[in-house]
């Protein structure tokens, strides 16, 4: 039995769990309304705080349709990017230990497996980056030895949301210079 859901289990053991259900719906437009203004440490406290209902929802669900349909959780979908991008390696341990103990959560056993290669990559590329002030994206992938240019876009996106990285535009690409220290 895993410890996580056992402190959850114990956290939510007197309240009905139609009223956990009921809290996870908040917590999910509050996740999106903190999204939207960028307020992304207080989004991740209320990833935390869904993710400890995701029993009752699946139970509830199941309860309720006979199967676990949901094919959206953004406190997994939103809630991995920003912890990999914030470098949160025990968040992210977490996160994978719920997805693998509930086996409804199987189709976000891929959203986890990224979120620990975006954890990495952000840390090489704020090293990169502060090592090469002012070198360019493009440059990257061949820097890092990424075949995933994508995904280097991605995390260089997230790393300039939450302002660990500043991009300038030049010609087709963008200059990238460190805006805090390291994680």
């Amino acid at each position: 039995m895993s410890k996580l859901i056992e402190k959850f289990r114990e956290k939510h053991k007197n309240v009905s769990s139609s009223k956990l259900v009921d809290e996870y719906y908040d917590l999910l437009s509050r996740i999106q309304e903190c999204k939207k203004a960028k307020e992304f440490k207080k989004m991740l406290r209320y990833c935390q705080k869904s993710i400890s209902l995701l029993e009752p929802l699946i139970e509830q669900t199941k309860k309720e349709f006979g199967v676990f349909d949901i094919r959206s959780i953004p406190a997994i979908e939103i809630g991995s990017i920003f912890w990999a991008i914030y470098g949160d390696e025990a968040q992210l341990l977490n996160l994978k230990e719920i997805i693998e103990f509930f086996p409804e959560l199987e189709p976000w056993k891929k959203t986890i497996e990224k979120a620990f290669l975006m954890k990495d990559l952000a840390q090489r590329i704020y090293q990169y980056v502060k090592d090469n002030e002012g070198c360019l994206q493009k440059e990257l992938k061949k820097a890092l030895g990424v075949n995933e240019g994508r995904l280097i876009s991605n995390v260089v996106y997230y790393m300039e949301l939450v302002g660990k990285l500043e991009r300038k535009k030049m010609g087709n690409t963008y200059a990238l210079f460190c805006k805090i220290p390291p994680y």
